[in-house]
This record gives C-alpha cells, sequence and structure tokens, in this order.
C-alpha cells in the first residue's frame, strides 16, 4: 500500500500532467486561431490561461504542504523542488500561448501575419504543439529518452524563427506587421525554450543528474 508521502507526490505530479495538458490545447488552439483569423478561439485560449494559473497556485499550496510535514529523501526532495520550477515554466509557456491569441484579437478583423510567412508560423505551431504533447508524456511517465530529445524540437523552433528573421528586411513590411512577426515567431521560441527548461528538471529529478541550461 502507497504512504502518504507518495501518494502526495503522485497528486503533485497529476496537477503539472493537467498544467500541461492545458498548455498544449493553449498553443495548438493560439496556432490555428492565428492562422486562420478565429477571435473566438483566441478568446477562449485568453480565458482558459487562468485555469493553467489556478494550477500553478494549486502545486504551490502541495509543495508547502509535502516540505513541511513530510521528511523526505534526497530523490523525492529533488522532484518537489523540482516541481517549483517546471510549474513556473508551464506557467509562462500557457502566458506565451496567451500572447500568440492577444496578438490576434488586437489586429482583428485584420490578419496578424502577412500571406508569405503563413508557412512559416504553421511549421511553428505545428513543432510547438509537437514539443506540448511531448512534454506531457515526458512528465506523466517521466520520460528521461524523450526529455533529453526535446532540444531536438527546440532546434527546429530556433531555425523557423531565424528564416522568419531572414526574410523580413527583403519582404517591405511596415514597422507594425514586422513587430508583430518578430514578437510572434519569438513567442514560440521561448514556449520551446521552456519545454527544455522543463524537461531538464525531469531529468535532474529522476537521476540527479545537472544540465546546465542556456537557454
Amino acid at each position: 500500500m502507497q504512504n502518504p508521502f507518495h501518494q502526495h507526490l503522485d497528486e503533485l505530479n497529476e496537477l503539472l500532467v493537467d498544467m500541461a495538458r492545458r498548455v498544449a490545447d493553449a498553443i495548438e488552439r493560439a496556432s490555428a486561431a492565428l492562422l486562420e483569423g478565429d477571435t473566438a478561439a483566441a478568446e477562449a485560449v485568453v480565458a482558459e490561461d487562468q485555469h493553467v494559473n489556478a494550477l500553478q497556485f494549486r502545486v504551490d499550496d502541495r509543495i508547502i504542504e509535502l516540505m513541511t510535514q513530510y521528511d523526505a529523501v534526497a530523490s523525492d526532495l529533488r522532484f518537489v523542488l523540482g516541481a517549483v520550477r517546471i510549474s513556473v515554466d508551464l506557467e509562462r509557456m500557457g502566458d506565451l500561448a496567451k500572447h500568440v491569441a492577444k496578438s490576434v484579437l488586437l489586429r482583428a478583423p485584420a490578419a496578424v501575419i502577412p500571406d508569405s510567412l503563413r508557412p512559416d508560423f504553421a511549421a511553428m505551431g505545428a513543432a510547438a504543439g509537437r514539443v506540448a504533447e511531448k512534454l506531457v508524456v515526458v512528465l506523466e511517465d517521466q520520460d528521461q529518452l524523450l526529455a533529453t530529445q526535446m532540444g531536438l524540437d527546440d532546434d527546429e523552433l530556433d531555425a523557423i524563427q531565424e528564416r522568419i528573421h531572414a526574410q523580413l528586411p527583403g519582404l517591405g513590411y511596415g514597422p507594425q506587421t514586422a513587430g508583430d512577426v518578430a514578437l510572434l515567431a519569438r513567442f514560440f521560441e521561448r514556449f520551446g525554450d521552456h519545454a527544455v527548461r522543463i524537461s531538464h528538471q525531469v531529468v535532474y529529478a529522476v537521476t540527479g543528474d545537472v544540465h546546465l541550461d542556456r537557454s
């Protein structure tokens, strides 16, 4: 029979997985809203972000409970402390999805991105969605192998961002469009960076191996 401490650890991880699922849904819906100019979907993403924030508060409460009521061994303590950082990164990923959605609302009914860059942003949205879905598995299964591979997906986001930036000077967009495009590319790129940071935390929690994060 599972002892109360490890039961609470499992409940803590379930909260993180719930956050990750909501973040994955948010970035996928925000990406679709961006490409389709769907303001209803964008509004839903903005509204749903409060649930991610509420889950972060629940994670914080559970961590305080675990830290004050139990004596944790080193491996469990690594997980509990790692959960603090993971919840912060997940909350920021939710914010980035919200920023994408808000961009749609800010420019409606006009399109935020020009037609010539739609393929690049479609690719960014798809890559961010894959990152988010993999992150759910990493957290749910403590999958170290998948966690170590997260950087490959993040590299794809970095490469697309660089490609978008390289095109901007020659496309002749005005400052508003160029600014919107650069910010949106940055939102997606940072989304991937946070996923990599979380993956590093999972590997550390499970193995104790430290991975220096320069993102």
